[in-house]
């Protein structure tokens, strides 16, 4: 037996050799992708549709209160160039003209629903409605929410649109008027009419919220000067006992 060998020293590193693959080896590796996946996060934006409503609370209900009106008006301007037939004179037969009618007139009637029951009371927080009473009467119904919307991006795009509708019908109505295309003059009427319900129905809304706040706010001022005067009474109560107090402990 030897017993003056000399022990070999041992390596410093605890790396594996190359080539090799150990369990340190394998757990480093999974920290690093790990680590690579953490830095690089979720993929940035969103689908294009809804970038543009990013500043929205409520960005479908922005989106439904734009797209039956734009499909409506899409359809009525460009509907006649895509259904001309060549063989009638005019350009358009009898059966394509009833077709672009119809369908401006279902997603006329959409976006009327829509505006009225959806996207006022949630962009808003406004609401309407016709109730018919016992007698046969019709009674107007115009509701706000005691809380109003903050959203800057909503109440644009809500009153920007609901104004530019009619508006902008209006001005179909004289061009067609001017084209004497009297057939497609009931699409342009039916639309102004819907849209101009809506409009009509909302702007009493808005009076009876800002006639609401217009109360609150009085209410509040009236509450504030009663409580400033029942202080200025207590004060001027409590320093004239005071000074009743003082003078009664005098020499």
């Amino acid at each position: 037996i030897n017993q003056n060998v000399a022990i070999p020293p041992v390596p410093t590193s605890t790396a594996p050799p190359a080539g090799t693959y150990g369990m340190s080896g394998a757990m480093d590796g999974g920290s690093v992708a790990h680590q690579n996946v953490a830095a690089a996060g979720p993929p940035s934006g969103g689908p294009p549709k809804m970038q543009m409503f990013s500043d929205s609370a409520h960005p479908m209900a922005c989106l439904f209160h734009l797209l039956f009106k734009a499909g409506a008006l899409f359809l009525y301007i460009f509907g006649g160039w895509f259904s001309k037939d060549a063989k009638v004179d005019g350009g358009v037969s009898g059966a394509n003209f009833i077709t672009v009618t119809v369908l401006c007139i279902l997603l006329m009637a959409a976006d009327f629903w829509v505006v009225k029951n959806i996207t006022g009371r949630l962009l808003v927080g406004l609401r309407w409605w016709c109730q018919v009473e016992p007698d046969g009467t019709n009674r107007w119904v115009f509701e706000s929410a005691e809380a109003t919307n903050v959203n800057k991006f909503d109440n644009f795009i809500f009153w920007s649109v609901l104004y530019g509708t009619p508006a902008l019908w209006s001005v179909l109505l004289f061009l067609g008027v001017i084209k004497f295309n009297l057939g497609w003059l009931i699409t342009v009427c039916l639309a102004i009419a819907l849209s101009g319900a809506n409009l009509y129905g909302y702007y009493k809304c808005s009076s009876d919220q800002k006639a609401k706040f217009q109360a609150l706010v009085d209410q509040g001022t009236s509450m504030g000067a009663v409580y400033l005067l029942k202080s200025g009474v207590l004060n001027l109560m409590g320093k004239g006992a005071m000074a009743q107090a003082s003078a009664n402990a005098g020499p």
